[in-house]
């Protein structure tokens, strides 16, 4: 009831169980759908023809598929929302494959069949080739999927990464791509609740640590995890240390390496690491982004410009960077720009409005736009802050206190800086390092200037 009618109340979720089964039992025939109490449903399995049970009574002993590729036990079988069910699916899914494996292996020995008994995975051989192209083929999908690509790829790649542990369990890279997996499932809330999901990214991490001590993946787990959900700053730089230590291909440990060293201060080694990931993966918008941004916080506005507008290249839709270029040009009273980029496809920075206010009142009207933008943006935050309830997914990542200092500093007003930075480090004094690295607290703003005199006071120091 809760997986198929969860905003119903119990009532009228066990109505509407009850006409679901009454139509199945209409359908199949009364004695196919069994019920036993209040609380168990089942189904009758002399009414049943399953392909899975015919190969767990050792009746059945498929072929590979069309593609040659071993058959995918309970493909396409997904529910939203369910991450007890999808725990469930991929226990039973290594289940039926070994089963198969099993089965397969019985029917090349009985019928002589030379090509599949070259071709079945040797127990001599763990890391074959049909591991690594499971493997690589996973990764493929992954790094489609990881930065704001599709979620039906992404879940492939965990097909994959499956397909290849049920090869051989022991496969520590397939083993890291599950937990790569489960770290950006949890992240998009593809997989809920985000707690259980993480948990099974962190479990996967160290299980492949277990495996081998080589592969820089766990340690970019478990540093967001000190960095993002504990609050333990140091030990966050230590584990991205570690992943490029162990790794120095890997683009994401330099990517969480460079956002960490730029937190912390520590201008140049944030620019190198940043500039080390987008080398490595110069087509991955996120890798181009975050080289951008250190770039920008560390003073180096050509080169965070130049990042920016490779990074649109890449992706003309990606948001962060379209706002971060036009922070960039209103602070350098590049206004006639930035109104061309808020009308720029898709619209979504209020392009019109903009547009209209600066072909009627010039710098003034794009002013007053701007200020009213911000106004709405601390509006909204702040009444998202008074609530009482818990932070989103998002908010655990971004702290919404961030932003809402930033407009504030951009407006000038710095009484309300002071008070709602005093009031986050009371709170969560890991929010420190962030403030101490925002560039928009060291300087008055050139945009937004306060509406009276006097009201700006003295930006905050470090």
């Amino acid at each position: 009831m809760a997986l198929l009618w969860p905003q119903h109340d119990a009532e009228r979720a066990r109505r509407g169980l009850r006409n679901a089964l009454h139509e199945l039992r209409r359908t199949l025939g009364r004695d196919a759908v069994i019920s036993i109490g209040d609380g168990l449903v089942g189904i009758d399995p002399t009414h049943l023809d399953c392909d899975a049970y015919a190969l767990e009574r050792g009746t059945w002993a498929p072929d590979a598929g069309d593609d040659g590729l071993p058959v995918d036990p309970l493909h396409g079988l997904h529910v939203d929302d369910a991450a007890e069910f999808d725990r469930w699916l991929s226990a039973e899914r290594t289940r039926l494959r070994e089963l198969l494996r099993e089965a397969q292996s019985k029917r090349a020995a009985a019928d002589g069949a030379a090509r599949q008994a070259r071709t079945a995975p040797s127990p001599g051989a763990p890391h074959g080739g049909d591991v690594t192209a499971m493997y690589i083929r996973g990764h493929y999908c992954f790094l489609r999927a990881a930065h704001d690509g599709e979620a039906t790829t992404l879940r492939h790649a965990r097909t994959y990464y499956e397909r290849a542990l049920a090869l051989d369990p022991d496969f520590a890279p397939a083993v890291a791509g599950l937990s790569n997996f489960y770290a950006v499932a949890a992240r998009r809330e593809l997989l809920v609740p985000f707690e259980a999901t993480w948990d099974q990214c962190l479990a996967y991490s160290r299980r492949t640590l277990e495996l081998s001590d080589t592969i820089g993946i766990p340690h970019v787990h478990f540093g967001t995890d000190a960095l993002y959900l504990r609050d333990d700053f140091d030990r966050a730089g230590a584990e991205f240390a570690r992943a490029v230590r162990k790794d120095p291909e890997y683009a994401e440990g330099h990517r969480f390496l460079a956002v960490w060293m730029g937190i912390a201060g520590r201008s140049r080694e944030a620019i190198e690491a940043a500039e080390t990931a987008a080398r490595l993966e110069p087509d991955i918008v996120t890798m181009v982004n975050t080289l951008a941004a250190v770039r920008i916080a560390a003073g180096d506005l050509v080169g965070g410009e130049e990042a920016l507008r490779a990074t649109l290249e890449l992706e003309p839709r990606h948001a962060p960077s379209r706002e971060r270029l036009l922070r960039l040009l209103e602070r350098q009273e590049r206004l006639a720009e930035a109104v061309e980029e808020r009308r720029r496809a898709p619209a979504a920075f209020r392009g019109e409005q903009f547009a209209r206010a600066w072909a009627e009142q010039g710098v003034d009207g794009y002013r007053a736009e701007r200020r009213g933008e911000l106004r709405d943006e601390v509006e909204r935050i702040e009444a998202r802050m008074h609530e009482a309830k818990p932070s989103s997914v998002n908010e655990r990542y971004a702290p919404p206190v961030l932003r809402l200092v930033a407009a504030y500093a951009e407006l000038g007003e710095w009484s309300k800086v002071r008070t709602w930075r005093l009031q986050a480090t009371a709170s969560r004094p890991v929010l420190a390092h962030w403030f101490a690295s925002m560039p928009e607290l060291q300087r008055a703003p050139a945009l937004v200037p306060p509406p009276s005199k006097g009201a700006a006071g003295r930006p905050p120091g470090r």
